[in-house]
């Protein structure tokens, strides 16, 4: 039976006591049943003291632990051994010590983008000026954003604030592959109207053109294919025209929305 000793929010490691050892207990990953598994490794008492006052420390073992929890896969035990190795080297090197430390192990910079790190510094390697800015708290639309613009930068694509804007309010800055809808509350209240007139355009560009029958959820026949795709080169002709400064990405967003919308209305006339 185990007793938590320390605990912080969330799912931040804590440290319990099982009879007279210290452990740090995690969940990571997941078992064959994709339930979480449950991982936990010994420390001292030297250990759990900077634990408990040095939030960066704490959030740096948890990014460096990840990996070997990863590794562990869905049966696999965690390497206790390296886990181990890790505890001196993170919790009572020096920063220089630290930070050269993680210039060579794996760690999973994506759970120090949620807890609130300075993305720029991480990458730069200047981890304790990174942590600064961290909580005990996770946001993981950080660390959605950070995976969306990385895929983007290796695809070359540089978007505007426009483009994000145009993005923010189809749904689609975060998931590329989400249905587009109007999320005017996610946009920046000084960027809207731009956003509203590229949208303004769209729709005047396609006012009155209909899907026929059947759509969304009936057979996909030529036709109907075509239909689709006379709405969303009409419109993307339109914004393209309009607003020739846009990024291809928020372009094409906003012809989807429209297409989209299209089918809906179609889908209520069928209804």
């Amino acid at each position: 039976m185990s007793e938590v000793v320390f605990a912080r929010a969330g799912w931040i490691p804590r440290v319990v006591r099982e009879g007279d050892q210290l452990r740090v207990e995690l969940g990571a990953g997941a078992d064959a049943l994709h339930d979480p598994r449950t991982f936990s490794f010994p420390i001292t008492a030297e250990h759990l003291e900077v634990i408990k006052n040095d939030l960066t420390r704490h959030l740096l073992l948890w990014s460096a632990i990840l990996p070997l929890c990863d590794a562990a896969g869905i049966a696999r035990p965690l390497d206790e051994a390296a886990a181990v190795a890790l505890l001196d080297p993170i919790l009572l090197g020096t920063p220089a010590e630290v930070e050269a430390l993680f210039r060579n192990v794996r760690w999973e910079r994506r759970q120090l983008i949620a807890n609130g790190a300075d993305i720029a510094r991480l990458e730069t390697g200047e981890l304790f000026v990174a942590l600064r800015s961290a909580t005990e708290h996770s946001d993981w639309k950080r660390v959605h954003a950070y995976t969306a613009n990385r895929q983007r930068a290796r695809r070359a694509v540089r978007l505007t604030p426009l483009d994000e804007a145009l993005l923010k309010y189809t749904g689609r800055y975060l998931h590329g592959g989400k249905a587009p809808t109007r999320e005017p509350e996610a946009v920046d209240p000084e960027l809207l109207p731009e956003v509203m007139r590229v949208i303004a355009t769209a729709e005047q560009a396609c006012a009155g053109m209909r899907l026929s029958a059947g759509w969304p959820d009936g057979e996909r026949t030529p036709e109907k294919k075509r239909e689709w795709q006379r709405i969303e080169q009409t419109v993307h002709r339109a914004v393209r025209r309009a607003h020739p400064k846009l990024a291809e990405e928020a372009v094409s967003t906003v012809s989807f929305l429209m297409c989209s919308e299209a089918a809906d209305r179609a889908r209520q006339r069928n209804g």
